[in-house]
């Protein structure tokens, strides 16, 4: 009996040194505040800070790489361990991943317009279909708008690039940008204009009540998703869900 109870500690402390030794592929998008690219190329952010913490914990080696939301998702869905954050729960993506949440607080995201825009009036996201919004390109507000009817080059710019979202928003080429107030406000502060330049107006509905997670590729070891899940419950109920 005791030699069975060594081999199974055995196999185990294998597994986990196995696991260990395995890189992990971590890939991420720009939203700012939450995971981002810094003026020294460093990939930071409030997700990003809590996703390292937790990795570092567990003694896994890790590579950050940022990319098109997009490609960043395909990564996560086809290529053996590869972590994405941070990215909404969805029913339609609910079969893609191995899902390890919640890795932060529920995120309200909004329509704004610009200040000096005395001609934009909407009182719901029907009304919104009479503009053009500019969205990111599989984000989780693109899809639910798509849901509500909004249609791609009618409705709907939508772009791979945040960076030039913003210019088009600022430069009076589209007429909403779906933003959270967090984005919103670091977006502006980049390019010295002032929070006041934009004004906050519908919730895009279902974005705020979904789960922002990290999520696995199928092909990864289920010990490690485990694990990993494990040490971000851990996490959050020591320092709080934020």
């Amino acid at each position: 009996m005791r030699s069975i109870l060594a081999v199974l500690l055995l196999l185990f402390c294998y597994g986990l040194k196995a696991s260990n030794e395995v890189t992990l592929a971590v890939v991420t998008e720009e939203w700012r505040p939450f995971n981002y690219t810094d003026d020294s190329g460093v990939i930071v952010g409030r997700s990003t800070t809590k996703v390292k913490t937790i990795l570092d914990s567990l003694g896994y080696n890790y590579d950050i790489r940022s990319y098109p939301w997009t490609r960043a998702m395909s990564m996560a869905e086809n290529d053996a361990n590869t972590l994405i954050y941070s990215i909404f729960r969805t029913p339609e993506r609910e079969h893609k991943y191995q899902w390890v949440c919640p890795l932060m607080a529920p995120v309200k995201v909004y329509l704004f317009y610009l200040s000096e825009r005395d001609d934009i009036n909407v009182t719901s996201l029907e009304d919104a279909k009479n503009y053009t919004i500019s969205v990111g390109r599989n984000a989780q507000s693109h899809e639910t708008l798509v849901e509500k009817g909004f249609v791609e080059g009618q409705h709907l710019d939508v772009s791979a690039d945040p960076n030039a979202e913003l210019r088009k928003f600022l430069a009076g080429r589209v007429d909403f940008l779906v933003q959270s107030e967090w984005e919103m406000s670091e977006s502006l502060k980049r390019v010295k204009r002032d929070y006041s330049d934009v004004v906050r107006s519908l919730e895009v509905a279902n974005v705020s009540d979904r789960t922002a997670c990290m999520a696995f590729s199928k092909t990864t070891d289920k010990q490690i998703v485990n694990r990993v899940q494990i040490a971000l419950e851990q996490y959050n109920k020591k320092f709080g869900l934020k």
